[in-house]
């Protein structure tokens, strides 16, 4: 799968980085000139790109109560077969930069594939996966990747929930 991402802080219009986060975290994230978004975070979100606009959305949902699906994660072929089309998904590019699974960070061209879905008045966003390729299982051990072009893996150790 993908359980981190990188973006570029520069294409997030500010009154959307408002919505999801405190103006301390802002400032960091303009020191350092991107975003790192961890699905394990407390609160992850994942911006969508959708006609030349970016919003940031909750990634996925981990509430039991929610009725969302529980995951951060769309099969592809799960879309493909509707499983999802009582949640009107809208198809989006994730804008992300960098990947990141199991300690290895890896380069992303032209992003990620997304859903958006709504339920009532709360939209979510998941990450497109797809049956990982012979590399992607062989770097990650993970055996789903995201769906894009990604490439150049590198194995980095970082602690969870640290940026």
């Amino acid at each position: 799968m993908c359980g981190g991402i990188v973006y570029n802080l520069e294409k997030v219009p500010e009154k959307e980085l408002c919505k999801f986060y405190s103006q301390k975290q802002i400032e960091n994230f303009k020191k350092r000139g991107y975003i790192a978004s961890f699905f394990w975070d407390k609160n992850p979100v994942l911006p969508a790109e959708n006609n030349g606009q970016i919003n940031l959305f909750e990634w996925g949902n981990r509430d039991k109560k929610n009725l969302f699906p529980q995951t951060g994660w769309a099969k592809k072929e799960s879309l493909e077969k509707g499983k999802w089309d009582w949640l009107k998904p809208v198809k989006v590019n994730i804008p992300a930069q960098k990947g990141y699974e199991k300690k290895i960070w890896f380069d992303i061209k032209d992003g990620l594939e997304g859903v958006v879905v709504k339920n009532n008045k709360s939209k979510k966003i998941y990450m497109v996966t797809d049956e990982a390729d012979k590399k992607y299982l062989a770097e990650t051990h993970h055996d789903r990747m995201p769906v894009g072009k990604i490439s150049n893996y590198q194995l980095i150790n970082i602690k969870k929930g640290k940026k």
